[in-house]
């Protein structure tokens, strides 16, 4: 008899204690679900967010130490405050379906002090994509039509080329458009550009065609032009299309085979120290054609109004030195300066090899401003 009760004493006791130990010492996050799908949702109905929640199993208190995302179109929100044993936290997931048409699946990584860290949790779904305005596929408005673009840019145009863009319109007016180009200005002879048709009628779509004659723009680097459209006759300078190129040279093989170079006898940085605001600072940068034919200097662009450069011969034959003078005005400037002058030459650019055609000057110091309490003790000495 005595046999049996000690039998049921430890089994009693056993049951006890697995559940007092049901609850774990250490925390743990036990979610009630780590995988939602939203289903379909529309892309312009804005952003859907779902709460993940769990409970904290454990007999110490959880820390979120960092929540993050899978993508930058799902933010994550969390409990800050240490979730206490047997206490409930939370995990907001809000995903922005706005310009991402189609299914989707994102995790969110929860760090935490659990001995289960880290959890994975999911949100999927399919984001029904918004029916297309004209806004979305126009972008630009000018005036009464809108473009998908507005910007024209030719990012490698050699010298002895031509080259077209074209950039889609549409009236967006109840009033029919007839567009010109450059009405009170005169039109660069290097462009050539047409609308078609010349007169939209509503709703009507159009193509605006520029050509770029290189040879005829006679420059080289980068370059800008504003193109100026007016509405039937009624000019408004806001209207206006931007249009920019990279101009290279164009080189025969024997110019490629018998290069000029360009070789810095002096250094291609002058550091001028410390200077006072409205100094003027000059200095020559001098060089020599170390080639096998003539080096031309075929343009200088500063990086700065306040910086100006002259060559002092544009053609320097091989063997043959030559300098250019740059000269810094200080005035308005302050504090530590770095100026540059690009000069672009003659020299070719061979395709697999750093360009070589154009070589940068640096003008380099600092500009000390007089204090102005000196200067008022000063004027007052004066006036004494």
């Amino acid at each position: 008899m005595k046999t049996k009760h000690i039998l049921t004493a430890i089994f009693l006791t056993s049951i006890s204690y697995f559940g007092l130990n049901a609850q774990t010492v250490s925390p743990k996050m036990v979610f009630q679900k780590t995988v939602y799908n939203f289903g379909n949702v529309k892309e312009a109905g804005g952003k859907i967010e779902y709460t993940f929640t769990f409970k904290n199993m454990g007999s110490e208190p959880i820390v979120i130490n960092g929540v993050s995302s899978s993508c930058g179109c799902t933010t994550p929100m969390w409990s800050k405050e240490p979730v206490p044993p047997s206490g409930t936290g939370y995990i907001k997931a809000v995903y922005d379906p706005i310009h991402r048409p189609g299914k989707f699946h994102k995790t969110i990584t929860v760090k935490s002090n659990a001995e289960n860290s880290p959890v994975v949790l999911q949100i999927n779904g399919e984001v029904i994509p918004k029916t297309p305005q004209i806004a979305d596929e126009y972008k630009f408005q000018l005036g009464p039509i809108r473009m998908k673009k507005r910007n024209i840019h030719f990012p490698q145009i050699y010298t002895n080329e031509t080259k077209t863009d074209k950039i889609e319109i549409i009236n967006t007016s109840k009033e029919p458009v007839t567009v010109t180009f450059n009405k009170n200005r005169s039109m660069p002879r290097y462009l050539k550009v047409s609308c078609t048709p010349a007169t939209l009628q509503p709703n009507e779509k159009g193509v605006i065609t520029v050509s770029y004659n290189a040879a005829e723009k006679n420059d080289w680097g980068y370059v800008y032009d504003r193109l100026y459209l007016s509405f039937n006759d009624q000019t408004n300078y806001n209207n206006r299309i931007n249009i920019s190129a990279v101009i290279k040279e164009h080189f025969t093989q024997e110019q490629i085979d018998n290069p000029p170079v360009f070789t810095l006898i002096s250094d291609k940085t002058y550091d001028f120290g410390t200077i006072k605001q409205g100094d003027v600072i000059e200095h020559i940068f001098k060089f020599k054609n170390t080639g096998k034919s003539d080096l031309i200097i075929r343009k200088m662009k500063s990086s700065c109004g306040c910086t100006a450069a002259s060559v002092g011969s544009k053609t320097i034959k091989p063997g043959e030195e030559g300098s250019i003078k740059a000269v810094f005005n200080s005035r308005g400037k302050r504090g530590q300066q770095h100026k540059s002058i690009t000069v672009t030459t003659n020299i070719p650019e061979v395709a697999g090899k750093p360009a070589k055609s154009q070589i940068v000057l640096m003008l380099t110091g600092k500009v000390d401003v007089p204090n102005q309490q000196n200067k008022l003790k000063n004027n007052t000495g004066n006036k004494k």
